[in-house]
């Protein structure tokens, strides 16, 4: 089976399309695939939003860079997911955010106008395209409304159990995969990784989670819960 097809049948863009679906449609059009370094740029806001990416091994960060030289993580993208989706058909001509490699990436890259000619094969990818813009808006606002939050208690109440109620893919699960390291995680929500895992610590011995390296397990949802209502 080739690895590439693969990973393509996984992403939203192609849901629910047959590997002969999409031999037939990447027939149609131009795509390029680029073996990215770790900490290489993949797009920056100095470069044009004229195509998409989509992953196909490895994992990347959307960063926010500021001014003083400050870092922030606004989301790690792994396989299948797509970068760039937001940026391509805005009136802005640059992407806004840094998109850097995390580690070895090998990314499939489709210009708008292959883009454009991919709906007008097929009206469903255009649809799966509006589904994957969609997502990427709630996953924004997510972010600002963990931002927004007072206390880093009720920052990482307010991660898991979003992560737990809308991105966990078995359903009553009580675990926690981060996407990221623990120093990845800090940055996403804008605290100190000491902070952060000194939080941690108390919420561990309160009873209300354990965790070990990325896996962290919610012993109770209902108390995790009422801290965000305190």
């Amino acid at each position: 089976m080739n690895p590439r097809l693969t990973a393509i049948q996984k992403c939203t863009l192609f849901k629910n399309k047959s590997f002969d679906e999409i031999q037939a449609l990447f027939s149609k059009i131009n795509f390029k695939e680029e073996d990215v370094a770790e900490n290489e740029i993949i797009f920056s806001p100095i470069q044009i939003a004229d195509r998409i990416g989509i992953i196909l091994s490895g994992a990347v960060d959307v960063q926010k860079i500021f001014p003083n030289g400050k870092v922030v993580i606004i989301e790690r993208k792994k396989v299948p997911d797509v970068v760039g989706e937001s940026s391509i058909f805005s009136k802005y001509q640059y992407y806004p955010d840094n998109i850097c490699a995390c580690k070895p990436t090998k990314v499939l890259f489709i210009t708008k106008s292959d883009l454009l000619r991919l709906f007008a094969l097929d009206n469903q990818l255009m649809l799966n395209f509006l589904e994957l813009t969609s997502n990427s808006t709630l996953m924004l606002k997510h972010k600002i409304g963990i931002l927004s939050l007072d206390s880093i208690k009720e920052k990482i109440a307010g991660f898991l159990v979003h992560y737990l109620l809308y991105e966990s893919q078995t359903k009553d699960s009580n675990i926690v995969t981060l996407p990221f390291s623990k120093k990845a995680w800090a940055e996403y929500m804008d605290v100190s990784r000491t902070s952060l895992s000194r939080e941690l610590r108390k919420l561990e011995v309160e009873g209300i989670l354990s965790f070990h390296k990325r896996i962290i397990t919610v012993r109770d949802i209902h108390r995790l819960s009422k801290i965000l209502s305190l």
